[in-house]
């Protein structure tokens, strides 16, 4: 057995040792005594421990009325003022602690962000796309509208298509239009005339598919070699929508990777953005994707501070959560529209009852309190264009100052004192996102403030501001200044964004295939990277690895789990012995696999898989996580003559993972031993999972086969 070993590259160990297993453009500002004012309001907040009062020339007002119930309770944020900065190096001393709380650290990040981390076309290997047919989910709107900042946009949609064509992939492409897209833009009138569009874009002719999307029902006779397919709109088909699982296998039908370059639809549930990745053996992001996710990213970075956020837009209870994260990002807020009159209300001005959303009181308070506690100014308009309700000349616009607006009145859109309230903190900023419209949800005539606010934004760009634009408004605001859309960072769709500031999964990014965000100090977390190395995927509680790199400390021994639990348990056994030839990483392998292993500096001598994914009700899912991407990873990073140990105490588990390594490793894999054909070879490392003995424990029988890279 120990010559058998050896022959995996595995070193015997020279020595035991025992292990254990496993404001109004007003500012409220606070003075010393912790008081904090609001210059037109002629009012005085005092802020203490457990209650506030407000006394000024109006007491009626909501902070006098529920101040001292709620706003000065400490908020119980989950979030950090600032999120960590993730890879770099990790000094050699101490590396298993160094890197043990590194894990704990990037498990708490994990949870809400590690899914931003995406494969993308750049990163996926350029000789796989040689003849396999790829289907990619594009935006019409995007590539039917190449002014301003849409232009950038356009450019890498088109270079992702390009780029697959170029690699000798068969391109398939799939969108999506309205009726009142089609209306503005004639070139979706039908699929015949989109898939011209499309031809005098790309330079290559793209044919056009009616019908139900997929391969099943196109005749492949009429794909030329160069020709690039595009199937019929998405909005005639009732599955789109509904995430169909029969529709996305449809849709899904003979391609072999998904490339989505539709950034803008990351919010939805669709079957061509999410669905069809069950079916496609890599999802990956496209470059105008990959660019977006990235800038969607640096919107919470506050490494460019002093940052201030100029929100708009109305509807505050559906928005605090994203309101809240950015109240503890942010070292300025400037609230303009509706959401304007709820934290004036909150700060006790009088607004008239029918602009107030009263079911938003708690949430206005908590974001109050919010600022208060990290001592950031909130600021609101000094005044406002108005209406008067009575005056049936709509044409006809009066200003008035925002403590003083009376019912009869409806604000219209900030006046010019916020405006040049507005002009004057910016210069202070060396970052400025604006989301939601400066309006108060009247018509587009009523708008002025925005392209003012376009142009505020539009000088300070030039003065090496960061301006992040969010939102139809926003972005319409500058499209017209003249030069203006390539030092902006835009997001039209202001909803992937909210979604984003709120916490929320991305369901279109999620779906996608992850790359491994950080990069793996290796020569820190093991005394001598050149040695072989072995990969336990689903490593468990990593019991297996402990035996393992106890009895063979001439090789290195790496586990990828998914429980981030368990990988921070096991990291703290392998700190407290501090063990250098063990380690651990909180991860899905079927999609980092390639990612993590690559940057290895020594040889991959051995992969084992052992009962996968212990879903014990579904047999038929215990090893899905056995794909062709995983496959494929390992066949190419494997060195030769190294060996993929797999085994389950489930046989059809074991022959079913057998299937895929020999089919999807490309000639690659042969079998090396299989215990005479039943799989019930001996164990050959004297190592035994948590499951395995589990199993033989209570004499039932354990199914095993190595395979052998030729």
């Amino acid at each position: 057995m120990l010559r058998g070993l050896i022959g995996y590259g595995l070193r015997p160990l020279r020595s035991r040792c025992r292990l254990s297993a496993g404001l109004a453009a007003s500012p409220i500002s606070q003075g010393n005594d912790g008081r904090v004012g609001c210059p037109h309001f002629s009012a005085v907040i005092w802020f203490s421990d457990s209650s506030a009062s407000v006394r000024g020339a109006r007491k009626d007002g909501l902070m006098q009325k529920a101040c001292s119930v709620q706003l000065l309770r400490p908020s119980r944020s989950r979030r950090r003022e600032s999120w960590p900065q993730l890879g770099g190096s990790v000094p050699p001393q101490s590396a298993s602690v160094v890197h043990l709380e590194e894990e704990d650290k990037y498990s708490c990040i994990d949870h809400s962000t590690s899914y931003l981390h995406v494969q993308s076309v750049r990163d996926f290997p350029i000789e796989k796309l040689n003849a396999e047919v790829v289907l990619v989910r594009l935006d019409s709107e995007l590539l039917c509208n190449p002014l301003g900042s849409c232009n950038l946009s356009l450019e890498r949609t088109v270079s992702t298509i390009k780029y697959l064509h170029k690699a000798g992939a068969k391109v398939l492409l799939v969108t999506s239009w309205t009726p009142v897209l089609q209306s503005v833009y004639p070139v979706l009138k039908s699929t015949e005339t989109f898939a011209d569009y499309m031809s005098s874009l790309l330079q290559v002719k793209v044919v056009p598919v009616n019908g139900v999307p997929g391969l099943t029902s196109f005749n492949p006779e009429r794909w030329m070699q160069n020709d690039i397919i595009l199937f019929e709109n998405l909005f005639n088909f009732k599955g789109e929508n509904a995430n169909c699982n029969d529709f996305s296998q449809k849709l899904a039908s003979g391609a072999a990777i998904f490339v989505n370059d539709s950034f803008s639809l990351s919010h939805k549930m669709l079957a061509s953005t999410v669905g069809i990745t069950r079916f496609c053996h890599a999802s990956l992001a496209g470059f105008h994707f990959e660019e977006e996710l990235m800038q969607l990213r640096k919107i919470t970075d506050t490494t460019r501070r002093p940052f201030i956020a100029i929100i708009g837009g109305s509807n505050f209870l559906g928005k605090a959560p994203a309101l809240n994260l950015l109240a503890s990002l942010c070292d300025g807020l400037f609230f303009v529209g509706k959401l304007s009159l709820q934290i004036m209300n909150g700060f006790g001005i009088p607004v008239p009852s029918c602009f107030v959303e009263k079911n938003s009181t708690k949430e206005v308070l908590q974001l109050i309190q919010t600022a208060h506690n990290r001592n950031i100014p909130i600021y609101y308009p000094t005044d406002t264009w108005c209406l008067n309700n009575k005056n049936n000349n709509h044409e006809k616009l009066e200003i008035l100052d925002s403590a003083e607006l009376l019912p009869g009145w409806t604000p219209a859109d900030i006046g010019p004192s916020t405006l040049e309230k507005i002009s004057s903190l910016i210069p202070l900023y060396k970052k400025v996102l604006w989301i939601g419209p400066t309006g108060f949800d009247l018509t587009e005539e009523f708008s002025g403030g925005a392209a003012q606010l376009g142009r505020i934004l539009d000088k300070a760009s030039h003065d090496s501001c960061d301006v992040i634009l969010v939102g139809s408004a926003a972005c319409k605001a500058v499209k017209g200044i003249s030069g203006s859309s390539s030092k902006y960072t835009t997001f039209k769709n202001a909803s992937v964004v909210l979604e984003f500031l709120k916490g929320k999964i991305l369901p279109g990014v999620a779906a996608l295939d992850k790359s491994y965000p950080y990069q793996i100090p290796w020569n820190a977390i093991f005394s001598d990277s050149s040695q072989p190395l072995v990969v336990d995927i689903g490593s468990g509680n990593g019991l297996f690895l402990f035996q393992m790199a106890r009895n063979w400390e001439g090789s290195n021994f790496l586990g990828l789990e998914m429980n981030k639990k368990l990988v921070v348990r096991c990291l703290r056994d392998v700190a407290s012995v501090d063990k250098r030839n063990l380690y651990f990483v909180s991860t899905n392998a079927t999609s980092t696999f390639r990612s993590i292993v690559s940057s290895y500096p020594g040889q991959l001598a051995l992969v084992t898989i052992q009962c996968p994914n212990p879903d014990f009700n579904i047999e038929q899912n215990r090893w899905r996580m056995v794909r062709r991407m995983l496959v494929e990873a390992i066949a190419d990073l494997l060195q030769p003559n190294g060996k993929v140990y797999l085994q389950s105490d489930v046989e059809s588990v074991l022959l079913g993972m057998k299937e895929q390594f020999m089919t999807h490793g490309k000639g690659q894999l042969v079998v090396d031993d299989d215990g005479g054909g039943d799989h019930q070879m001996d164990n050959p490392f004297g190592a035994a999972s948590d499951w395995e003995r589990h199993v033989l424990a209570r004499g039932a029988p354990m199914y095993r086969t190595m395979l052998r890279k030729v």
